[in-house]
């Protein structure tokens, strides 16, 4: 078995854990580049969105260099990454290639699991050793990611920062036990206090919308490094781990649910699908901390965060906080959101400012 499976930011990481330890071979595809994205839109849909088109150029090039299995979610309901796995799955065998391709649906994610370790040959308490594994490591880069993101707008050198967060990550990558995953995290994450300044205060940003273009920095056009060389202190609202806690852990699912639905009370009733209840959820909840400014980010085209959009609007006016809106898609240029993220920190830093001279 040579198993693949799409990029998502670092979840490439805890799946090629997963697998090795399984004794499976991984093939991984390149990171989300110019030509992943123009393979994935020569043979994608027209008006498909811009994650599935980056998907299937993941799972086409991997195909081509000999996987033979391919692996990724399924869903449900009026979100489209359901049909994700189902539509690329037809797309790459009509176009000729043959392999397994495994779906793992929310509702039969027990089943499907079970069936996969059957097929690999493991036993249980190996698959569950190799699982913790990949997610102790999935938990650290996601807990580097933040404090780099905390870190960044304050670095005497961001280039520097950058590299140490690399370092620090290819470390957890190549970590065999669960010591070696805390003890490189906290070495990273002390590499990067160090490289703080003390200064005032900036103005911090809440970026929110759907899981996959909040965590795949080529399909936001790397949206939170354009705001802390700007000044501006990013907090993604959704990470990988976050997210796995929150909606697959049926004793958290339901706390989450009824938390995002008391916070969204009054501006949006129900889960409509995607990400829309949980990016009126975050933005309310940050209006409400002290957030100076709210980034919106999903691909254009994507209903659940279309509607989220126009509910946003309102709670711009009610609670008085900037919101800047991004609808991504493979015609996007990085400049024109270079241009808008420069506007949108002139605005959060002349506002903090002025705030700041009335104290």
């Amino acid at each position: 078995m040579k198993i693949t499976f799409p990029h998502m930011g670092g979840v490439y990481i805890p799946l090629k854990t997963l697998f090795e330890e399984l004794q499976v071979e991984v093939v991984i595809p390149p990171f989300n580049n110019d030509e992943m994205k123009g393979l994935g839109c020569k043979h994608s849909p027209e008006y498909s969105c811009l994650p599935f088109k980056l998907i299937l150029g993941n799972v086409l090039h991997s195909l081509e260099r000999g996987a033979d299995t391919v692996i990724m979610l399924g869903g449900s309901g009026p979100c489209r990454f359901g049909y994700f796995g189902h539509l690329l799955n037809m797309i790459a065998r009509d176009l000729g290639y043959r392999f397994t391709f495994i779906c793992l649906e929310p509702s039969t994610l027990h089943g499907d699991i079970r069936d996969f370790i059957k097929k690999v040959g493991c036993g249980y308490r190996t698959f569950l050793r190799a699982l913790m594994l990949g997610w102790k490591k999935l938990e650290a880069v996601d807990g580097l990611q933040k404090k780099y993101w905390t870190c960044l707008p304050y670095s005497r050198d961001k280039e520097k920062s950058q590299t140490v967060l690399r370092n620090a990550v290819d470390q957890i990558a190549a970590c065999r036990s669960v010591p070696e995953i805390k003890s490189a995290a906290a070495a990273g994450s002390n590499a990067l206090d160090s490289l703080r300044q003390a200064t005032d205060s900036l103005p911090r940003v809440a970026v929110v919308g759907d899981i996959y273009t909040l965590n795949e920095p080529y399909s936001n056009q790397n949206i939170e490094w354009l705001l802390a060389e700007q000044g501006i202190e990013p907090c993604r609202s959704i990470y990988t781990s976050g997210w796995v806690k929150n909606s697959l852990l049926p004793w958290n699912k339901k706390a989450y649910y009824c938390r995002a639905k008391a916070f969204a009370k009054g501006y949006l009733e129900d889960c409509i699908g995607g990400f829309a209840l949980d990016t009126v959820y975050h933005a309310v909840s940050s209006a409400e901390t002290g957030f100076d400014g709210i980034v919106h980010v999903f691909p254009v085209t994507c209903m659940p965060e279309i509607v989220s959009r126009q509910v946003l609007e309102k709670i711009s006016l009610e609670k008085k906080i900037p919101i800047m809106s991004l609808a991504l898609d493979e015609h996007m240029e990085r400049t024109g959101v270079e241009t808008r993220v420069e506007a949108f920190a002139e605005l959060l830093h002349g506002k903090k400012h002025n705030v700041n001279q009335n104290l």
